[in-house]
């Protein structure tokens, strides 16, 4: 075998090191404990302290949540956290900021905990996270980002004038990111408005709870199954009654809805009908599309382009 660096040793020392501190959750493994399993051979204590604190790095690097939960002055306690490694390693510490972002607006405010925080980003300003309070280093995403989740009246000036806002939503779009809100408008009417948060200046954000805002008021203009690309067709669709609700949610409220044999018919309008296909694929077998004949063709036409590609 040819001479050389042994690379099969470290690579078991790494895996060593990673096995034992699994099994030291949740409080953690002593960097004593860790030089002994990490067996860093003749290496003085000081040297072989430094040989740990370099191997917990290189998995860092590869994206294991490994952190030191020891207080300042005492000996390193290494944690190793539950996460997901290939977004820690796939995506920037700017765009996993955004990606928390992203779901915060989705609604699921775990997720920042699932990703763990970015390495090397700076603490202000940071993703919002789930009941923080904002901070004025915070920009204006930021701001109504935490607005929305807290259901904070949201103040800013925007075109020159000042602006008071009950956010509902923050969602991506052509200019950026924009928040969706009633408007306190000077004759004391709401009115519904997007703001484009990059263009928004002087924000503030009143304390939790201040902000009104409709019980599950939907904003059709985020779903496409609602748009109006296409001339409107009433398509009738077949589905068992426990699979009922989760149609109706994916492809709208019927306008008609009959049942017999053990199954229900209901008759959906269509408007937009690629939204239309996409939402019976994602429903499978759950779903039947009865008529018209019409639609029934697109849907069989595209699925053999699908299965049968050109070419």
């Amino acid at each position: 075998m040819p001479g050389g660096r042994d690379q099969l040793g470290p690579l078991e020392r790494l895996t060593r090191l990673l096995l034992a501190l699994e099994a030291g959750q949740p409080g953690g493994r002593g960097a004593d404990q860790l030089v002994a399993i990490g067996d860093y051979g003749a290496a003085s204590d000081a040297d072989a302290a430094r040989q740990l604190h370099r191997d917990v790095g290189a998995l860092q690097k590869i994206g294991w949540d490994i952190r030191n939960v020891a207080g300042a002055g005492e000996e390193a306690v290494y944690r190793l956290y539950a996460r997901d490694t290939r977004l820690r390693v796939s995506l920037t510490a700017e765009h996993q900021v955004q990606l928390v972002r992203a779901a915060l607006v989705a609604g699921d405010t775990a997720f920042g905990d699932h990703l763990g925080d970015p390495a090397d980003v700076p603490a202000d300003p940071g993703p919002v996270r789930s009941r923080d309070p904002h901070r004025p280093g915070h920009d204006a995403l930021d701001k109504a980002a935490y607005a929305v989740e807290n259901r904070c009246l949201l103040r800013f000036t925007y075109k020159q004038k000042p602006r008071v806002v009950h956010p509902h939503l923050v969602h991506p779009g052509a200019s950026g990111w924009y928040v969706v809100g009633h408007e306190d408008a000077t004759d004391d009417v709401d009115v519904t408005k997007r703001f484009v948060t990059d263009r928004m200046s002087d924000v503030s954000v009143d304390p939790p709870g201040t902000a009104t805002i409709p019980a599950d008021e939907p904003y059709d203009e985020l779903n496409p199954i609602t748009w109006h690309p296409d001339p409107a067709v009433d398509v009738v669709v077949e589905t068992e009654p426990d699979h009922e609700p989760q149609v109706t949610a994916m492809l709208g409220e019927p306008v008609e809805r009959t049942a017999q044999d053990g199954a229900v018919r209901l008759t959906v309008p269509v408007t937009h009908r690629a939204a239309f296909r996409a939402r019976v694929y994602e429903l499978g077998r759950r779903v039947r599309v009865i008529a018209p004949d019409e639609m029934r063709d697109e849907i069989v036409a595209e699925l053999r382009r699908i299965v049968r590609p050109a070419g």
